[in-house]
């Protein structure tokens, strides 16, 4: 919903969907969970920017207003 939505807003600009990752996104998420469970208070990701926006809303949970703003 996010990326369609980011797709609709801003036709334009250059972005990259997370299509074919759903096994990485699942394991991602569950591994900030079990991270943030086990008292780890900061992750870094080192990554493309395949994916990325729908990575820190739906795993990293950053707010959409945030993502929005720096977009």
């Amino acid at each position: 919903m996010f990326v369609k939505f980011i797709k609709n807003a801003f036709p334009t600009a250059k972005r990259f969907g997370c299509e074919g990752c759903d096994t990485f996104i699942s394991g991602l998420g569950s591994l900030v969970d079990y991270a943030a469970d086990s008292g780890i208070e900061n992750v870094i990701l080192g990554m493309p920017h395949r994916g990325r926006l729908n990575i820190l809303y739906s795993i990293m949970r950053k707010p959409a207003s945030d993502i929005l703003a720096e977009f």
